[in-house]
């Protein structure tokens, strides 16, 4: 980056001069911008950003200020920046020899760029605000705004109900924690932003007491509007157990309505509110952040939060050392200031710790000594464990000592307690690395992370953290007990509701509490689980939890009950053989020793069939044994691999492999006939029952077998000429019906609709096809809301709440394209329809932003509205510019659209010391200005003027807008913290369209809608031959079930081919079908009166490529068993998952 201009003026000041025109503060602020910069030097992208502020600027100018700069060097140091700014800002000999040589900047000449913003532009911050507003020092707000953010929700900035109750930590009556919640609430959103915090808790906790005892007044005002009715004094009296003659409080405002300030009064007088007083002081200070103003108030309001919650049962405590809270105590009454939290004489020894060896992903907590009496320590609640760490700090690097609070089950005695020594636990996982002959082999075990979790955690929850921890999802991992003393091994937990205390292999390793755990992670490209891999090579059992387990019901012993080892990506293969083994006719056939000789001796010459069939044959039998908890199917499979069907290690689709092995079974079974017996005479045209009994009978001649009789049903494919409606008719044999789900080709949008007068908007709900555009939604918006079309604007925020910007129509005319798809809106987008004003025409209206211009220290050669980072954020306004506008209009359409969101009553709180708008000279709280389509830069002034948008006079003259410039809402800093409410800016009615939208959308699907849609008439693409037209014409073909089969094998087609996105998608929508008495009689053509019983299901989770498939199926009990894999589990038939239903197998009930 070195210099393009020869000719370039060096400043004529040195740095000592330039040192004395700048002021200690300014110099400073300078060094600190400099030293932010890595190499001590500035390049040339740094000064354009830094320096330049970013303007668009031609390169020749920027680059000739570099130069000057830099002095035709490289980089800028720092006495160069330093000279050439104060040159430029302040010595008017250097800015009129640089005007005179380069003509181009001669604007600077009447106004020169400044080195410091003025003093009456300086940004005021949010602290400083808050601050100016209530009896809290600008520290306060800082410490209170880092505690914030740890008790808040994350998505919204701002403390839900569930977090309020959190912070609390059910410390308070509930009643209580409620009726707070809502003082604290002002805007009666249901939820506290900060600034609500800030004000609230000056109210309750600062300035003069009868201030607070007023504000304490507000529990009982239901209604929230700052007085206290009849009724709501009546149950402040009850609440309170004021007696008849003292229920004296004054009602200045009228006969049944008292006024806060009343309350007051009556309470300094009173000593009724005592209790309520001291727990909304210790709500302040301790569970929300306020620091106690000295070491009395500390005192005070510890010592009644203590005597209050020393007998309640909280689900849990943290433990603290009673020798430090001695000491704290000791020295908060001599006025000194308490040490450090220093739990060193209750802690234990941590030298056979895990976390010394491997990471520990959970919260770590100081180990305790073994020998720890009640008098050694004491149970503090979280809320106040939480302030001393605040408030003192800890002398330990692992301050955490957390202690729940379990029933007796939990512990020898019986006796309920605290939890002082939680588990500790291993968690080991396998070698990543592959063996050096590139052969699946198994894999040593490592450890990879530790933890300290209570023993009431269950199996689930823990398998959750660690999924959390390396961002795995359903089905991706699993975890296992390490037991070397078992005989079995190592033990699958694959039963999530058991507790870690029911675990425990043996009793010394109950008495250190010690576990380990193997974390076994699916490998993605193949699908294998390492353990059964190693299961599958060694020969050995796997033993699952379940079966173990005393209150389980003991699977062993029982026919069918057992798990298939999934040592390659088979999962597919493993749900469809269980599935297909409760086919009772079928597998009773297959078990018989007799049956067996006999597909071995089939007159078949596809080897493959055979092979595939006996090894399927003695799979069952081994199944059937009884004798073993989960088998690995080597043989079946190497069987499946040598037929070159389906390729080893790829995932693939169970339907298909039911289908290739039905077709295998049937292939070894079908009866021979005669070929004379074959030759049938094509009938002649008949009625549709004939046929449909001519085309069955012909198909059982030529494919007579047992697979035929159980699962080949009969369909009606006709063809209807859309011309003539003349229609002519095929059979079909199915063993599988592929019904569909509803790939539907629309999306759903929500738009929220914004009128002129103020009013809150209104959200609508849209089902619109993929491909629709601009048009089509106003259409849709203008039919809903009765606004015309031609007066709608489509403004679309992104997920982050800004404007988008040019690419897709920040200004007044990129939307009147009515052919931008709706496609390209990004996903999470929030979209509004804008309604134009009276006279919409092209050019008469503009797009209004607001905008916040943030002072960032930096050393900036700007103008005088700048010196600022630009920010934009909240609803755009649409604000009418014909040509006979003038500014008081412009800011009085702007002030009545953003009416509904505008706080009025800025002094509600009686704490408050200052009117945050007071210095507001034009009676506006924010200022309009010109600006870019970047709503960055002027629209107006030339780019070397540096100005962030010339502002517009909110008088009666008339004012002009350049035709492309849209509006910049600026606003004051302190109106914009105190003033402008983005809850309520955001808050809108919906529409009943909303909700019928969503469910339609989302709902579940139904098993008989499916059957509906599989009859539904599907146009073809080509044309046919019509007799009666005479000519080729487009058909309908339509298909409908003739006969079921005795075993319905049921394919719900959650994979189709996205055409507009060129790849395979699932569709996850869920189907509700009956397990029992299932009754397809309307959807058949020939009913035959029966009813159907689910007897297994195959379901799918995850995507097409990197799935998992598991099966549900009943077992000759007639109970249904989860068998995921090598784990068999029985489960309640409430249970069942049907939510991710794939196959479903239904057995017809004679």
């Amino acid at each position: 980056m070195g210099n393009t201009q020869t000719n370039v003026v060096s400043p004529v000041i040195s740095s000592n001069d330039a040192r004395g025109y700048v002021s200690d503060e300014e110099f400073r602020r300078l060094q600190l911008a400099f030293q932010r910069f890595k190499n001590g030097s500035i390049n040339y992208e740094e000064f354009c950003y830094h320096v330049l502020g970013g303007a668009r600027i031609p390169d020749d100018k920027r680059r000739l200020l570099f130069s000057f700069f830099s002095r035709g060097a490289e980089t800028i140091s720092f006495d160069n920046l330093l000279c050439s700014l104060v040159g430029l800002c302040r010595v008017e000999e250097v800015q009129t020899k640089f005007i005179e040589e380069y003509n181009e900047f001669a604007s600077w000449g009447l106004r020169p760029p400044m080195l410091t913003i003025p003093l009456n532009d300086s940004y005021i911050s949010f602290y400083e605000v808050m601050s100016y507003v209530t009896h809290l020092s600008v520290g306060e707000v800082i410490e209170l705004e880092k505690v914030f953010a740890t008790i808040s929700d994350r998505v919204v900035c701002k403390l839900t109900r569930e977090k309020w109750v959190s912070a609390l930590g059910s410390c308070f009556p509930p009643s209580f924690t409620d009726r707070l919640f809502k003082v604290f609430d002002e805007n009666s959103d249901g939820m506290i932003d900060f600034r609500e915090l800030v004000c609230t808790l000056s109210a309750l906790c600062r300035g003069p007491a009868p201030g607070r005892l007023s504000q304490i007044a507000r529990l009982w005002d239901k209604d929230n509007d700052k007085k206290l009715s009849d009724e709501e004094l009546l149950e402040m009296y009850t609440d309170l157990n004021v007696p008849e003659v003292d229920r004296t409080v004054a009602r200045s405002i009228s006969e049944n309505q008292a006024a806060l300030v009343d309350f007051g009064l009556w309470a300094v007088e009173k000593d009724y509110v005592k209790d309520y007083y001291s727990m909304v002081q210790e709500v302040g200070h301790i569970c929300l952040g306020l620091r106690p103003e000295s070491f009395k108030l500390e005192m005070d309001v510890v010592s009644s939060f203590e005597l209050r919650t020393a007998n309640m049962k909280l689900p849990e405590c943290n433990i603290v050392a009673s020798s430090w809270h001695r000491e704290w105590e000791t020295a908060l009454k001599s006025g000194k200031t308490p040490p450090p939290i220093d739990n060193s004489s209750i802690k234990g020894p941590r030298d056979d710790s895990w976390s010394t060896k491997v990471a520990c992903m959970s919260a770590e907590s100081t180990k305790l000594r073994t020998d720890l009496t009640k008098k050694d320590y004491i149970c503090a609640p979280t809320p106040l464990w939480r302030a001393w760490l605040r408030w003192h700090g800890s002398a330990l690097t692992i301050v955490n000592s957390r202690g729940k609070r379990l029933d007796g089950e939990y512990f020898d005695d019986g006796k309920p307690a605290v939890e002082l020594y939680p588990l500790e636990i291993l968690l080991l996982g396998h070698d990543r690395k592959r063996s050096h002959d590139g052969h699946e082999s198994p894999r040593t075990l490592t450890p990879w992370a530790c933890a300290q979790i209570s023993r009431s955690t269950k199996v689930e929850e823990l398998l959750q953290l660690c999924k959390s921890e390396l961002r795995l999802g359903e089905g991706d991992a699993r975890l296992w007990l390490i037991s070397k003393e078992s005989d079995d091994g190592n033990l699958l937990l694959d039963d999530g509701a058991q507790r870690l205390y029911q675990l425990f292999p043996n009793q010394k390793a109950k008495k250190n509490g010690k576990m380990k755990f193997l974390l076994e992670v699916r490998e993605r490209s193949t699908g294998v689980w390492p353990e059964e891999l190693r299961a599958s090579l060694s020969g050995k059992q796997i033993t699952a939890a379940s079966a173990l387990s005393t209150s389980a019901p003991q699977l062993s012993g029982r026919p069918g009950a057992v798990g298939l080892v999934n040592y390659g990506n088979f999962c597919y293969r493993n749900a469809a053989v269980q599935c297909l083994a409760r086919v009772s006719p079928l597998t009773q056939y297959l078990l018989e020793e007799a049956n067996l000789e006999t597909i071995k001796r089939s007159n078949t010459k596809r080897k493959d069939a055979v092979d595939t069939s006996v090894e399927y044959a003695k799979l069952l039998r081994e199944m059937w044994s009884a004798k073993k908890k989960n088998i690995a199917p080597n043989a079946f499979n190497d069987v499946i691999r040598s037929t070159d069907y389906f390729e080893c290690n790829e995932q693939h689709d169970c339907q298909e492999f039911v289908s290739f092995l039905l077709d295998q079974l049937h292939t070894c079974m079908t009866v021979e006939h005669r070929a004379q017996d074959n030759a049938l005479e094509k009938p002649d045209a008949q009625d549709e029952d004939t046929r449909a009994n001519q085309s069955w009978s012909t198909y059982l001649k030529q494919n007579e077998s047992l697979v035929s009789s159980l699962f080949s049903g009969l369909l009606k494919s006709r063809l209807v000429c859309r011309s003539c409606s003349s229609s002519s008719s095929v059979f079909e044999v199915f063993t599988s019906l592929s019904l569909p789900i509803g790939f539907e080709d629309v999306d759903l949008f929500q738009v929220i609709v914004v009128r002129r007068d103020g009013s809150v908007p209104r959200r609508y709900g849209f089902r619109l096809s993929r491909d629709s555009n601009i048009g089509h939604m106003k259409d849709a918006v203008a039919h809903l809301s009765g606004i015309e079309k031609e007066k709608l604007t489509i403004q679309c925020l992104t997920n982050k709440g800004t404007l988008m910007k040019k690419s897709l129509g920040a200004d007044s005319t990129a939307f009147s394209k009515e052919d931008v798809l709706l496609s390209s809106f990004p996903s999470g987008a929030r979209l509004y329809a804008l309604e134009l004003p009276d006279d919409s025409s092209e050019g008469n209206w503009r797009v209004a932003v607001h905008r916040k211009l943030q002072y960032n220290h930096e050393p900036h050669i700007l103008g005088s509205t700048a010196g600022f980072v630009v920010s934009r954020f909240g609803l755009p306004l649409i604000v009418g510019c014909d040509g006979e506008i003038t500014g008081k209009k412009l800011y009085d359409d702007v002030m009545a659209q953003m009416y509904r969101f505008m706080e009025t009553a800025v002094n509600s709180f009686s704490s408050r010391a200052h009117d945050p708008c007071e210095g507001s000279s034009s009676g506006y709280p924010f200022t309009l200005c010109v600006v870019d389509d970047n709503y960055e830069w002027c629209g107006q002034c030339p780019a070397l003027r540096f100005c962030r948008g010339c502002p517009i006079r909110p008088d009666e003259s008339k004012t002009f807008i350049p035709p492309s410039s849209p509006i910049a809402v600026d606003w004051i800093p302190i109106a914009l913290y105190l003033r402008y409410n983005h809850s309520q800016e955001q808050a809108c009615e919906d529409d009943v369209s909303v909700s019928e939208t969503w469910s339609r959308h989302f709902a579940p699907s139904s098993l008989e809608h499916c059957l509906e849609k599989f009859s539904c008439p599907e146009t073809l693409d080509a044309e046919i031959d019509c007799e009666k037209c005479a000519k080729k014409t487009r058909r309908d073909k339509v298909m409908t079930i003739w006969r079921l089969p005795k075993y319905l094998i049921i394919h719900l087609k959650r994979f189709e081919f996205l055409r507009e996105q060129g790849r395979m998608g699932k569709c996850k929508r869920a189907v509700n079908f009956p397990l029992r008495d299932f009754d397809p009689t309307p959807f058949v053509d020939r009913p035959d009166g029966h009813t159907y019983e689910c007897i297994a299901l195959a379901n799918h989770y995850g995507q097409l490529s990197s799935g998992h498939f598991v099966a549900y199926a009943k077992s000759n009990e007639d109970k249904w068993l989860l068998l995921n894999d090598c784990s068999v589990r029985e489960v309640q038939e409430e249970e069942v998952d049907q939510q991710g239903a794939y196959l479903l197998f239904y057995e017809r009930k004679e």
